[in-house]
């Protein structure tokens, strides 16, 4: 086994563990929104957090650097590649958006529903619209790490459209899901001594 082959299975394993711990994360939360149970989806908020700061930020960090070394290694893959440019672009948005804030979000909104604050379901379920975006791009890495598309290649329209379109489904189900809720209700007023 070359140098190269040890490489290309870290950075697929550890973008397995980033893509696919995200998509499951996902599916809880939409387990738990329907149950409509505000224990459990603190837990959840605090679980995220938890599991961005110690999984998807090493798992993320280690997908890149091993990327990085794949290109060093390989006579054939530039830096200047459009495929990896996109990827380099795509991976910035999503781990900074993940580092700064999907993690210490998702503590701070498990705090307020353990708290029973009123504002604590529209922050969770912006949460969890913005974190759907960040997972439709996660996505979109994936395609174009897979397809390695140029500028002005129809694959990379395809991409884009693709994700889009997803994209598109996730606003729209945002926008039924905040607009069943009712909104929060304001704070009681001191009565007058």
């Amino acid at each position: 086994m070359s140098w190269y082959q040890v490489l290309l299975f870290l950075h697929v394993a550890m973008a397995v563990i980033w893509v696919g711990g995200n998509l499951v994360l996902q599916l809880f939360a939409y387990r738990i929104s329907l149950a409509r149970d505000p224990v459990r989806m603190a837990a959840l908020g605090r679980d995220i957090e938890w599991i961005g700061t110690r999984i998807f930020v090493p798992a993320s960090l280690l997908a890149f650097l091993t990327g990085v070394l794949l290109v060093v290694e390989s006579s054939f893959w530039r830096f200047g590649d459009d495929w990896i440019v996109m990827g380099l672009l795509l991976y910035a948005v999503t781990f900074f958006a993940g580092l700064l804030y999907f993690g210490p979000e998702s503590g701070r909104v498990g705090g307020l529903m353990d708290a029973g604050s009123p504002e604590a379901p529209l922050r969770m379920a912006r949460l969890v619209f913005l974190t759907r975006l960040d997972l439709v791009l996660l996505f979109l890495i994936v395609f174009v790490m897979t397809v390695k598309p140029q500028w002005d290649d129809q694959a990379l329209l395809t991409g884009i459209v693709g994700a889009l379109l997803a994209g598109g489904i996730v606003w729209w189900r945002y926008r039924v899901a905040t607009a069943s809720q009712p909104p929060p209700e304001p704070p009681l007023a001191e009565p007058d001594a």
